[in-house]
């Protein structure tokens, strides 16, 4: 399996470019060859996580979406102050008031990777074009 880039688009956004993030993420998803279910999940996803950098990393991020060979990459990141050693694997009490975006979406998308240090956190996922994802 290769993993060649066949396409790539970079954007910044802020909290008033989240609604394009989201239809650049769902467009992408689509041509990738990503299922229908799977684009949700995904729009879902990075739509959690770019709020996340906005609210959490400095009100901006970046969204970085490649089509590869076998689906779609995406990696959305900021300059925060990186995320705590401790966070937790599990789903917050009901009562929490933040928690559930990462939860969420370690359960919607594969091969997730979380980056966080001083300068910021880097979150990179994949999901598969529909004839992969078996």
């Amino acid at each position: 399996m290769t993993r060649d880039r066949i396409r790539a688009v970079s954007k910044e956004f802020t909290a008033d470019g989240l609604r394009l993030v989201r239809d650049l993420v769902e467009q992408t998803a689509h041509a990738a060859g990503v299922s229908a279910a799977n684009v949700h999940c995904l729009v879902i996803s990075v739509s959690e996580l770019a709020a996340n950098a906005v609210r959490h990393g400095g009100g901006r991020g970046r969204i970085v979406i490649e089509q590869t060979d076998d689906g779609l990459r995406v990696e959305v990141s900021d300059h925060g102050p990186g995320l705590p050693a401790d966070l937790p694997q599990e789903l917050p009490p009901p009562d929490a008031v933040n928690g559930r975006g990462l939860w969420m979406v370690r359960r919607l998308c594969r091969d997730l990777h979380i980056s966080s240090t001083a300068d910021g956190v880097t979150v990179r996922l994949s999901m598969p074009r529909a004839e992969s994802a078996a």
